[in-house]
């Protein structure tokens, strides 16, 4: 099977990819990215991602661009599901694609989504075992994240201009910060949206590439500079050696309750 790519294109250049498609974030309705894009500036039939989770200010924005939506975009990947209801109510006849940071993370909730959507980008939080089970069990074909910088957290506050202003420092919009007691470090990006932070490596996972079950496999290349996207794609699918990467959760098992004092997690 040949996979099918979301490309996430950064800075870099754009040049068409065999059997895949650019996943442009909406300029004023995503958060996180260096680059983002106005429809005006995307080419047709390419897919358009909200990240950002929206109040009433913000659908009131989004409304009058419906109609472009409806004529240049193939697909919607989101976060947010009023973003689904809002399609729905106007009739907007795109490709759904939901991709929920931390949630898609059982079959039981990727099933439940997939009732109402096209498909789902599971979370990046679970394991190899964790998306295989999904995979086999799940009513559709899922996509995931198979290159790119891991989000660990987001928040509408600015902290990196925050942490500037209380350590007597030049404010800038990318950051890496180290957490003193874990010793983690934290790749940081602010905009006026809010802040994230991301794992500092850049996450890597092929052991999915060629898998009938896998709608999408999404690479994004923020924060990642590339001499040519099609030649980056052509290499990931070799098997290229790529540098400063991390396999995230994929042999790691998330926390997700601390143990009483004293005991330890299995």
């Amino acid at each position: 099977m040949k996979n099918k790519f979301l490309i996430i294109p950064g800075t870099n250049t754009l040049e068409k990819v065999t059997n895949s498609y650019f996943l442009f974030p909406l300029k004023d309705f995503s958060i996180g990215y260096e680059k983002t894009f106005t429809l005006e500036e995307i080419p047709k039939e390419s897919y358009i991602y909200i990240n950002r989770l929206l109040d009433h200010e913000d659908i009131i924005k989004l409304i009058p661009l419906l109609p472009t939506i409806k004529e240049k975009v193939k697909g919607v990947v989101f976060e947010d599901l009023g973003i689904l209801e809002i399609l729905k109510e106007n009739k907007i006849n795109v490709e759904t694609i939901i991709y929920p940071s931390h949630a898609a993370c059982s079959f039981y909730t990727v099933n439940s989504y997939l009732e109402e959507v096209d498909t789902v980008i599971l979370s990046n939080d679970i394991t190899k075992e964790e998306i295989e089970e999904i995979l086999k069990k799940s009513t559709k074909p899922v996509g995931i994240l198979v290159y790119g910088h891991l989000p660990y957290m987001y928040s509408r506050r600015t902290l990196l201009k925050n942490y500037a202003q209380n350590y007597g420092l030049t404010h800038k919009k990318i950051r890496v910060v180290k957490e003193l007691v874990s010793k983690q470090e934290f790749l940081i990006f602010e905009d006026e949206k809010g802040t994230i932070f991301y794992d500092p490596c850049v996450f890597l996972d092929r052991y999915f590439l060629n898998n009938e079950k896998i709608s999408y496999s999404i690479v994004d290349l923020n924060f990642i500079k590339v001499e040519s996207i099609n030649k980056f794609i052509e290499d990931f699918e070799k098997q290229a050696v790529l540098e400063n990467t991390t396999e995230g959760f994929l042999h790691r098992k998330t926390i997700y309750r601390l143990p009483p004092k004293g005991e330890k997690n299995d």
